[in-house]
């Protein structure tokens, strides 16, 4: 059963539930209210007809019957019986209708002083008139046409009213229903004409506020990560194939051209030297190409802890001196905060690191002096690092394709020896921790590379 029909079936059940329920309640108050109304009417006609008898000399049983059947408040069928305290009757408006009545009845209005109760359709109030000492019974019964036909006609309006009401909310239902699942329809067409090779297709969003909405938004964005995961993948294989080629060849060629011929000790020492520069190379870019790869995915993958960057940045610059123990390193504090939790963000430590050695090495790399100059700052907002060089700066045109991987400026290439891993790979980290690296650079002057990250 699809989600329409469903929609469609319980739209209806509910509706009509609560339109039998609100029928039910009119017809059973009407009927309440009917009853009690004509048992009011009973027991004044049983009143009026007691005192007449009783407290008026001048009206006889003749008289009074006289009276009753001429009465324009007359009642369908009524009959008015009145007994003294012996139980004897004294007192019959008519004669041609029989009223059941027994001893035991009498007995009992005379205990209760009132009692209503029906048979066979007609409705009887029994009532005890008090006459100075004189206690008198009066039975008051009669059958309320005009009620229970009023009564009738209202059942038979609600049925139709209920049938129609149905009928009005399948259609209601229907139209509902289809208004409800046509953006589903409308999405499920959509994302069916997504596949791997059209990734960058998007669904419509609607208003952006509703449910439906929001399940699009989410669509989206899990179709912009899966989109940026293929597109990791595909220059991740395209870097790799191109960037190792060159090392595995020139490993290659070296080995058929050593075992060509028998070659001295000495060729030989020189050969493995050479191919074991040209492997430590193949590693480098095999470890910047796997970290710039597990960079691109989302950070959900992985363990974010509070992070003390101050500390972090202090790590990376101890572990790149062990490693070049010629770079120098000068640290600038800026609107130092008084509160040591101005200093932490939720993050990945080794990744954090990672990316901070690459951008004092950079500096250091460039420098003639081989100094990078960090200056940092925090506040309840972010935290705030730049990496300050004296080199020999980025051309403008350059200033963003640095950020690509592989891509070297053209006045680096014959001054450092480098693959252009390590500032795409920074960037990445950066953004990954929900932050901005900017770059302010001038030829001959050096560079700043300022990065922010949100606490």
């Amino acid at each position: 059963m699809n989600i329409r029909t469903t929609l469609t079936l319980r739209f209806t059940a509910i509706v009509a539930t609560i339109l039998i329920i609100f029928s039910l309640a009119v017809y059973i108050l009407s009927a309440d209210y009917r009853r009690e109304d004509f048992y009011a009417r009973l027991e004044s006609r049983a009143i009026t007809t007691a005192r007449l008898l009783v407290t008026v000399k001048e009206v006889d049983n003749k008289l009074l019957r006289i009276i009753d059947q001429n009465s324009i408040h007359a009642l369908f069928q009524e009959k008015v019986l009145v007994f003294d305290e012996k139980n004897n009757l004294v007192y019959s408006s008519l004669d041609d209708l029989p009223v059941n009545y027994s001893t035991w009845l009498i007995n009992e209005i005379r205990r209760k002083k009132k009692i209503e109760y029906t048979r066979q359709e007609v409705e009887s109030v029994g009532i005890v008139f008090q006459n100075g000492d004189e206690e008198y019974v009066v039975i008051s019964s009669a059958f309320d046409r005009y009620g229970r036909s009023k009564l009738k006609n209202l059942r038979n309006v609600l049925w139709i009213g209920l049938f129609v009401g149905i009928l009005i909310i399948i259609i209601t239902g229907i139209i509902f229903a289809g208004q409800v699942v046509r953006p589903l329809a409308l999405m499920n067409a959509e994302v069916s004409s997504i596949s791997a090779g059209n990734l960058s297709l998007r669904i419509d969003e609607g208003n952006r506020r509703d449910e439906i909405a929001q399940l699009a938004m989410n669509f989206n964005s899990m179709l912009l990560r899966l989109e940026s995961a293929f597109e990791i993948q595909q220059q991740f294989v395209s870097n790799a194939s191109h960037e190792l080629r060159n090392p595995l060849a020139a490993i290659t060629s070296q080995l058929q051209l050593t075992l060509g011929k028998v070659r001295t000790p000495e060729e030989y020492q020189r050969v493995m030297q050479s191919l074991l520069d040209d492997t430590r190379t193949l590693v480098e870019l095999t470890n910047g190409l796997l970290t710039l790869a597990q960079s691109g995915v989302e950070k959900q993958r992985f363990k974010f802890n509070p992070v003390r960057i101050d500390e972090t940045l202090f790590a990376a610059q101890d572990e790149l001196g062990k490693a070049q123990p010629g770079y120098h390193f000068l640290f600038e504090y800026d609107m130092l905060p008084d509160d040591d939790s101005m200093f932490i963000i939720a993050g990945n430590e080794h990744l954090l690191k990672t990316a901070f050695l690459n951008l004092m090495d950079n500096a250091c790399k460039f420098s003639e002096d081989h100094t990078v100059r960090m200056r940092f700052s925090a506040n309840a907002r972010s935290i705030d690092i730049s990496f300050i060089d004296n080199g020999i700066g980025i051309p403008e045109p350059e200033q963003e394709k640095i950020f690509i991987p592989f891509h070297r400026a053209q006045n680096a290439q014959p001054f450092v020896k480098g693959y252009g891993i390590g500032l795409s790979l920074s960037r990445r980290i950066i953004q990954l921790h929900d932050g901005n690296i900017t770059l302010r650079s001038e030829p001959g002057k050096g560079s700043c590379f300022r990065v922010s990250l949100p606490h």
